[in-house]
């Protein structure tokens, strides 16, 4: 329910220029609460989506405190005001933070609840008991990387841009790079922002990593390494610095990442930390079910069946299970 530096006006100008828009909830004249988003179109479907690179985003409310009973009451009913402003878009989707641990308002209104989990660490402990904190290993590691690399500020957005491009290789990004970029810029300009490289003595970038920070939290927000060259504790390294950042603001670290995949979980555990559940909300129209799903097919059968009329005839054939399926 909290202000995020994905709240910020400036950081949804530069991720989603012209395409974000805000509901709000006004009670007795005053502002209790607003939902930014981005608002995008599929054919004649509306779409509420979370702005791409952009980790969490939900409603922020401004209540006051006061005993659970009540501020249980004002939450529900507030939430309930904003989600009832979007509720003519074909599909909404959030990332709760996880501070959100109020979903009823969004099980009342229909939506389909998952969690993602993530590890906070908070940073505001003297930082020798943070280092007590990290696991043998994980100390070890960083040491040695300490002994063959040194962590340089990069002023320069677009140099830790080209890094990540290279470092896809085959891969595809999951963001606009240039979107990515111009949001990072705008919370380096808002000092809400710094970018750290891991660099050997001959000038080699080994990896680089961007932190994002708020009132509330430091954000592991992007990372890139160069696979066959890397030393294997340069991410752990600039880990590390992010906590530092972290424990000098007195804030806390949000490693800020989905932990599905078990060798990410075991990486990222080794800092120590905490794990808490962010959610992800969703609803959709049957509509849009139908139009997604065909959506769907259609890049599928594109890649793989190389004749155009073996993929029309299936092409067809699907539409139909999509459809049938959606409205039953």
């Amino acid at each position: 329910m909290r202000k995020t530096v994905f709240h910020e006006k400036w950081w949804l100008d530069a991720i989603a220029p012209g395409r974000w828009r805000e509901v709000v909830c006004v009670r007795g004249g005053q502002v209790v609460g607003s939902l930014p988003f981005e608002e995008l179109s599929l054919g004649r479907l509306k779409i509420c989506a979370m702005p791409q690179a952009t980790h969490v985003l939900g409603p922020f409310l401004e209540i006051r405190p006061s005993k659970a009973e009540s501020l249980s009451r004002t939450t529900q009913s507030i939430t309930a005001c904003l989600l009832e402003k979007i509720g003519k878009h074909d599909h909404v989707e959030m990332i709760l933070g996880t501070e959100y641990t109020d979903i009823t308002p969004f099980l009342h209104a229909g939506f389909e609840v998952k969690p993602h989990p993530t590890l906070l660490l908070n940073c505001v402990p003297p930082l020798p008991d943070l280092w007590a904190g990290l696991r043998d290993k994980t100390r070890n590691v960083i040491r040695r990387a300490r002994e063959q690399l040194t962590v340089q500020c990069i002023e320069d957005v677009s140099q830790f841009t080209r890094f990540y491009e290279e470092n896809l290789e085959d891969d595809a990004s999951y963001f606009s790079l240039a979107a990515s970029a111009a949001a990072t810029a705008a919370a380096c300009a808002h000092k809400q922002g710094k970018i750290v490289a891991a660099t050997s003595a001959d000038g080699v970038v080994h990896a680089m990593v961007v932190f994002l920070w708020d009132d509330h939290r430091v954000y592991y927000f992007h990372s890139s390494r160069k696979k066959n060259l890397a030393h294997a504790g340069a991410v752990s390294l600039l880990l590390w610095t992010g906590i530092e950042l972290a424990h000098s603001k007195g804030l806390w670290f949000d490693f800020d990442a989905g932990l599905a995949k078990l060798s990410r979980y075991k990486f990222l555990v080794s800092f120590g930390g905490e794990i808490a559940n962010r959610y992800e909300v969703t609803r959709s129209t049957r509509m849009y079910r139908v139009q997604h799903g065909i959506r769907r097919i259609r890049r599928a059968l594109a890649v793989r069946l190389p004749s155009v009329s073996l993929m029309k005839k299936n092409y067809g054939l699907l539409c139909c299970i999509v459809s049938s399926l959606c409205f039953t």
